[in-house]
């Protein structure tokens, strides 16, 4: 596997059509709720595209403040 560079990794981490078309569905978690005989089931909900967006911001936002740090 070759090495990613410092410019795949920030358009990994910027949102845009492409990078929402390849997230928005990969992550999601399980939503615990009642079934109609009052069983709990799981349902399985996509994480929305805004927090993805949000997550993106904050790993940028973290490795800006390390490089500023390391400078």
């Amino acid at each position: 596997m070759t090495t990613p560079k410092a410019d795949h990794y920030l358009e990994a981490l910027t949102p845009s059509g492409d990078t929402k078309a390849e997230y928005m569905g990969e992550f999601s978690m399980g939503f615990p709720e009642f079934d109609e005989n009052g069983e709990e089931v799981t349902r399985t909900i996509n994480v929305p595209w805004t927090t993805i967006k949000d997550i993106m911001a904050a790993v940028r936002a973290r490795a800006e403040r390390r490089a500023t740090a390391e400078s």
